[in-house]
């Protein structure tokens, strides 16, 4: 699918990570269709994982760390190739070590990049995925293997925290653009959860109305991740919004349990959106 204009507000650079897998090309499809109305650079990263048990045999494993470095250049040329089809700039990143989500993250920090895009196939975001999201400095999107970006029906899901209001801001930002219906939702777990739930949807509800955008919103019952991926699915939304926590230390690469089970089981892109 071409977008027409660029969704996102700044998004001058964006960093692919791939591994050369099904879910990384596809990824790297995404991140072009948005690269290119957005006017954006595209970084495409691949760590050559060594896991850190080979580093002492590294000396009698050449053969080991050449077969990997193939395949990580091969993945990078990919992407490249896919770039330049339709003109959009892209710098490759290689490296070799333990660890990539530390790399991965790095070279987000470094070039300030505004958007980092992952692949995700089934219910595998995998742990490198997990560690990235949750020490990201910028906000990422995870495009599952078959899903198309889309932004005609735009699902925010709050709990009414600063993390899902800034969330929130970022959804009715884009659905002005694009001229997207809105669907706020919130989850309560319990019967005395449900005013609470109310209040979060009425928050994103005036914000969007504020800013002319059309909003329905749905105030749901149960496990909050079951919950949202089924109203996004009922609703047959191209986009789910979210916030996730901006914790420090140790807690950090933990992101918000809900929003990591929802891109865990949602067929459809989730953006997570992070405290700056």
């Amino acid at each position: 699918m071409a977008i027409g204009a660029c969704p996102l507000t700044k998004v001058d650079k964006i960093l692919i990570a791939t591994d050369g897998s099904e879910a990384a090309k596809f990824a790297a499809q995404a991140a072009v269709e948005l690269a290119k109305p957005c006017g954006s650079t595209v970084y495409a990263i691949c760590v050559a994982e060594v896991p850190i048990f080979a580093a002492e045999f590294v000396e009698t494993l050449p053969q080991l760390i050449d077969a990997i470095e193939k395949r990580a250049k091969q993945a990078l040329n990919d992407v490249k190739a896919v770039a330049d089809k339709v003109g959009v700039k892209c710098e490759t990143i290689s490296y070799t070590g333990p660890e990539p989500y530390k790399y991965i993250v790095d070279e987000a920090i470094k070039n300030s990049v505004d958007l980092i895009i992952l692949g995700k196939k089934g219910v595998m975001l995998g742990a490198v995925g997990k560690k990235v999201i949750g020490n990201a400095p910028c906000k990422v999107l995870v495009v599952p293997v078959g899903a198309t970006l889309n932004f005609d029906k735009i699902l925010i899901a709050t709990d009414g925290s600063v993390y899902s209001q800034i969330a929130a801001s970022e959804a009715i930002g884009i659905a002005k653009r694009f001229n997207s219906e809105l669907i706020a939702v919130s989850v309560a777990k319990k019967d005395e959860n449900i005013p609470y739930a109310e209040e979060s949807v009425k928050m994103v509800k005036e914000a969007a109305e504020r800013e002319g955008v059309k909003i329905q919103t749905v105030v749901a019952k149960g496990e909050p991740f079951e919950q949202i991926v089924d109203v996004a699915n009922k609703n047959a939304v191209g986009l789910i919004v979210m916030g996730t926590y901006g914790r420090t230390g140790i807690e950090k690469f933990f992101m918000g349990s809900v929003t990591e089970r929802v891109i865990g089981t949602s067929a459809r892109p989730v953006i997570v959106v992070r405290k700056k």
